[in-house]
């Protein structure tokens, strides 16, 4: 299982390595360095949602009656 997770997290600092670098290129077409910058925004995104082990939920379009 160690190995699994290790692997796991070799391939996703492999992909943000790649992300960035497409980022960073300037001879890459915008569309791609745009694209490449979502896919970093997004991941970030889910990164901040975990907070020690805890995932935050966010729920939209709630009655405020069923929220505490």
């Amino acid at each position: 299982m160690k190995k699994l997770e290790r692997m796991t997290k070799q391939g996703a600092q492999t992909g943000l390595e790649c992300l960035l670098a497409i980022c960073r290129d300037e001879e890459q077409k915008a569309a791609d360095r745009i694209s490449a910058a979502k896919a970093l925004i997004d991941y970030g995104r889910k990164a901040e949602a975990v907070d020690e082990g805890a995932v935050r939920v966010v729920l939209e379009g709630v009655p405020k009656e069923y929220l505490v």
